[in-house]
């Protein structure tokens, strides 16, 4: 196997992370190839892992003011005035418990850190709970600032990681 190589999506990633994303539907949201498109123009950083040739890891990051009609997002954008919104990481089957989640983490923070960006945010389910969210996130130093409904069968817990910049 080859190193891992993080890059900026292209969009001859889009088919790629369609499929990432449909594997994990469940825990993320649909997202086809013209969602793929919207978000990629809004999002303030997007990255893949590159892996033998094949994109195995993707992360999609939003900032403030961005018109992102997520529920979550705009809980985050009424409440901060500078951030960066994780809306969906997503490894590969086969993949997974390899480090790729918190190395594409760790570049994001790097990247936030150059930026002047202070605030990195997210939520996980925790009805019905993610558990490897919810350790993946603690392990990272991510902060629980409040709970959310999300329609009648859904909480999550908004997160957050203060970076010193």
């Amino acid at each position: 196997m080859s190193t891992p190589n993080i890059r900026p999506v292209i969009i001859d990633d889009f088919a790629a992370i369609e499929l990432l994303n449909h594997s994990v539907v469940d825990l993320t949201s649909p997202m086809d190839a013209e969602r793929i498109q919207q978000l990629h123009a809004m999002s303030s950083y997007h990255r893949v892992i590159v892996q033998d040739s094949q994109v195995v890891a993707f992360l999609l990051v939003l900032g403030p003011d961005c018109g992102y009609d997520s529920m979550n997002y705009q809980w985050f954008d009424q409440r901060y005035d500078e951030f960066s919104y994780i809306d969906r990481i997503v490894v590969k089957d086969g993949f997974r418990a390899q480090g790729l989640g918190t190395t594409l983490y760790e570049d994001l923070f790097a990247w936030a850190i150059n930026q002047k960006i202070r605030n990195i945010v997210c939520e996980y389910n925790v009805e019905p709970l993610n558990e490897a969210s919810r350790k993946f996130h603690s392990a990272l130093g991510f902060q629980e600032v409040s709970l959310e409904m999300v329609g009648q069968a859904k909480r999550v817990s908004m997160q957050l990681r203060v970076l010193s910049v």
